[in-house]
């Protein structure tokens, strides 16, 4: 019964339900979004990409801000609002594939929603940090990832459904679920950063930001989780196209591939979670980005579902060792 998750706030179970409600709308419509753009606007695959990461990367460099800003005014007050705005964004998503906007406004869409994306991420991750204790911190960030993933195990079966009547509902969907996420957390959660640690004297700027980088120790790491993300990054949009133009799955199929790495971190995850007792995250950092390292070669050498399937298997077990412990990691090594 140890690895059942108990001993944790009401907050931590907020975040939780969110996590499931925002996933479930994620799931719905990321998966499909490259294959829109492939396959409806007949995009090539490389400038999906480029958009892709043109999008992210521009995300990630607003969103250097994110955490300063969650310092300041307050880890809920960014969460809320940030996806409350992406709500509008889905519902704009929509109605541009609707209408066969240009892409140019897809692309800017593509942005904004990035851009608040990396506001909630650090956010979110601080809020956890801030009200579970060292010990409990990567089994806190263990259980916050099953809601997420409970949500990408529904979600896609969903996506599969809509995605064949049109793909605007998939969009609609998402902000829906976005809506929803942001009423919960307002409702239920409570404000994890005390009033007298937002209003403190000092100011955070640009240059304290960058000055992170003089810690050779947490440089190294973000350095190290660069090249992990990249890998995740071929798991939703790469993929996706993989499988249905190149396996030849169809998009019910790729529903089904997608809810199975959920499935398989709802039930496993606080298991795995355990398996690498306290101060050795840094050691299932090494063997998460082995497993990784497996799964996604097999990805190349897939020519049928069977076989996308056993990948999936493999590269979720690696994602279920590597997202807790490098988020409990970087709370370790950071300054506070």
């Amino acid at each position: 019964m140890k690895f059942l998750p108990r001993g944790y706030s009401r907050d931590i179970w907020t975040m939780f339900a969110s996590n499931v409600i925002t996933s479930i709308g994620f799931s719905v419509s990321m998966p499909y979004l490259s294959l829109y753009l492939n396959n409806v606007l007949k995009i090539p695959m490389t400038a999906v990409g480029l958009i892709l990461m043109t999008a992210l990367v521009i995300g990630a460099t607003i969103g250097i801000y994110g955490g300063e800003l969650s310092d300041r005014m307050g880890r809920k007050w960014i969460m809320v609002r940030s996806l409350f705005l992406r709500c509008l964004i889905f519902i704009l998503f929509g109605l541009a594939i609707m209408g066969r906007a240009n892409i140019m406004f897809i692309i800017i869409l593509m942005i904004m929603n990035a851009c608040l994306g990396s506001f909630f991420m650090p956010a979110s991750q601080a809020y956890v940090a801030d009200l579970t204790s060292e010990e409990k911190r990567i089994s806190a960030y263990g259980l916050v990832r099953i809601g997420g993933n409970l949500g990408w195990a529904l979600g896609p079966a969903i996506g599969g459904l809509l995605a064949t009547l049109d793909f605007s509902y998939l969009f609609f969907f998402t902000g829906f679920c976005m809506f929803c996420s942001s009423l919960f957390l307002l409702r239920f959660s409570r404000e994890s950063l005390k009033l007298s640690d937002r209003n403190g004297e000092t100011k955070t700027t640009l240059k304290d930001i960058v000055s992170v980088t003089r810690d050779r120790k947490f440089l190294a790491f973000t350095l190290i989780c660069l090249f992990i993300f990249i890998v995740w990054g071929q798991l939703v949009s790469p993929i996706s196209v993989y499988s249905v133009n190149r396996v030849g799955i169809t998009k019910s199929q790729l529903g089904i591939l997608f809810s199975i790495n959920g499935f398989l971190v709802v039930v496993f995850q606080y298991l795995i979670t355990h398996l690498f007792p306290k101060r050795k995250e840094l050691t299932a950092l090494i063997i998460g980005a082995l497993i990784y390292a497996v799964g996604y070669f097999t990805v190349g050498l897939a020519d049928r579902f069977a076989m996308l399937i056993l990948s999936m298997v493999i590269i979720t077990i690696g994602e279920m060792v590597i997202t807790p412990a490098g988020h409990s990691y970087a709370s370790i090594l950071a300054d506070p």
